[in-house]
């Protein structure tokens, strides 16, 4: 039986290989495309969270993007914004010499100053009609050199015989010389100064500060008769155009008109942009300023002018 069963395996057995193969063949193309299909699936299952994935990403990079541009413009603003009191020895100074002025102490005023002349000694001790400065205040911005800043002065200014004090405004460049040491800069022929003061007085934030001191002003002035008639015999708002040495530069509060004559009446002879600064040559009647202006002679309303 045994010789049977090896006669039988020996006449078939290239029978039973060739089955055996064409099995291993169906098993092989079955499960590999089992794989292939699957693994097909799955990607199409796998790409759209990979597309959120990327889309997340791309939206997560572009707020960054933009929470970094926002930060980058923050930081840009708070760079050139006016800082109040930011600088102890440049407050210092400016107390100094408000203080010494309300005083009529020319040494001390001298002292915190590169040039302080005769015609600027005589404006202080002429000012009889002023008694003191207080709440004083600075408001800076970088100047045009380092150690050197653009300072915006406010202060209450107590006039004699006045109850109500008058908020006042007006600035000053300072500088810082080769020991570290803050001075008032009162070089008025300086254009490069000057031209740089006008552009700063044209941003944003330092006309909302003037505009804020002038509504304080004219507030006061509501409440006390005798400081609004006094200001009117002054013929300034601020108190500081009428105040400004023979010379000196003042500049424009708001808009307004130059005329030829010191009068209303008078011709248009042209205008003055807010911040815009001119030459003052002297007070006129009635509280008008003579200046100069495209080359010749015109007149501005002292109230207007700082």
């Amino acid at each position: 039986m045994l010789d049977n069963f090896r006669e039988w395996l020996s006449d078939n057995l290239r029978y039973i290989l060739l089955g055996l193969a064409i099995l291993v063949v169906l098993v092989v193309l079955f499960f590999g495309a089992k794989a292939l299909f699957g693994s097909g699936d799955k990607d199409k299952g796998s790409e759209p969270k990979q597309k959120t994935e990327q889309e997340k990403t791309s939206g997560g990079s572009e707020k960054s993007d933009d929470s970094s541009k926002d930060a980058q413009d923050t930081n840009t603003e708070d760079k050139d914004a006016l800082q109040k009191n930011a600088y102890p020895e440049v407050n210092a100074i400016i107390n100094t010499f408000y203080t010494a002025w309300g005083n009529k102490d020319i040494d001390s005023m001298k002292r915190v100053t590169d040039s302080f002349d005769s015609a600027d000694e005589a404006k202080v001790l002429n000012s009889t009609y002023i008694e003191s400065y207080s709440n004083i205040d600075t408001y800076t911005k970088k100047g045009l050199t380092e150690g050197s800043y653009v300072v915006f002065v406010s202060y209450d200014l107590k006039f004699v015989d006045i109850d109500t004090p008058a908020p006042g405004l007006t600035q000053v460049y300072v500088e810082t010389d080769d020991e570290g040491k803050v001075y008032i800069h009162k070089d008025d022929d300086d254009k490069e100064v000057q031209d740089y003061i006008a552009k700063v007085v044209q941003e944003e934030d330092v006309k909302e500060l003037i505009s804020k001191v002038q509504k304080e002003f004219q507030e006061a002035q509501e409440s006390d008769d005798k400081l609004r008639e006094f200001e009117d015999q002054l013929g300034s708002e601020t108190t500081t155009a009428s105040m400004a040495a023979d010379g000196s530069t003042v500049s424009a509060i708001n808009g307004c008109n130059v005329r030829a004559e010191a009068d209303t009446d008078s011709e248009k002879i042209g205008e003055l942009e807010a911040g815009e600064q001119v030459k003052k040559i002297e007070n006129a009647d009635n509280g008008w300023i003579k200046i100069e202006f495209d080359g010749k002679t015109g007149y501005v309303r002292g109230d207007l002018l700082q």
